[in-house]
């Protein structure tokens, strides 16, 4: 897997990519050393990695940013102990419009990760995957049982 971007190399490839000539020359240093910067025809360029780097971090910024909706929208769907959702319910609550299927499902997949959401495969079949609550989930209020209650009470 990938290294992360340092802060230093997030802020010299947002400099590069406006005008590589505003590079100073460590920061030219560091990220021709990391492989984030190319020379073409006697000039620098970003590197296809380079530019592969800037795009994994965005995407990765995007997620810290839909991963609270998502979080709040699956907890809120599965409201019960035992309770199952596919993964359309849960991008459907967040906003369709607003966030792709792919980073709806890459938040998921990082809240499974911490144990608060996780996957039931009830078949061979991979378009039957569901998700309920995980182990580190906050706990769920038992279901009330006010009618039972209240029918005891009345025959009393």
């Amino acid at each position: 897997m990938a290294k992360p971007l340092t802060n230093e190399q997030k802020r010299a490839l947002a400099v590069a990519a406006k005008s590589t000539s505003r590079l100073t020359k460590l920061q030219v240093f560091a990220l021709a050393s990391a492989g984030l910067l190319a020379v073409d025809d006697g000039d620098f360029v970003v590197s296809d990695k380079g530019a592969r780097a800037v795009k994994r971090d965005t995407r990765k910024a995007r997620i810290a940013v839909v991963k609270g909706a998502v979080e709040k929208a699956a907890l809120d769907i599965l409201d019960t102990e035992g309770a199952l959702t596919k993964h359309r319910a849960i991008w459907e609550a967040v906003g369709r419009p607003e966030h792709t299927r792919d980073e709806v499902l890459d938040a998921m997949r990082e809240l499974r990760d911490e144990g608060i959401l996780s996957c039931v495969k009830l078949s061979g079949n991979n378009f039957q995957i569901f998700w309920t609550r995980g182990p580190a989930a906050p706990a769920v209020a038992p279901p009330e049982e006010f009618e039972v209650n209240e029918l005891e009470a009345a025959a009393e």
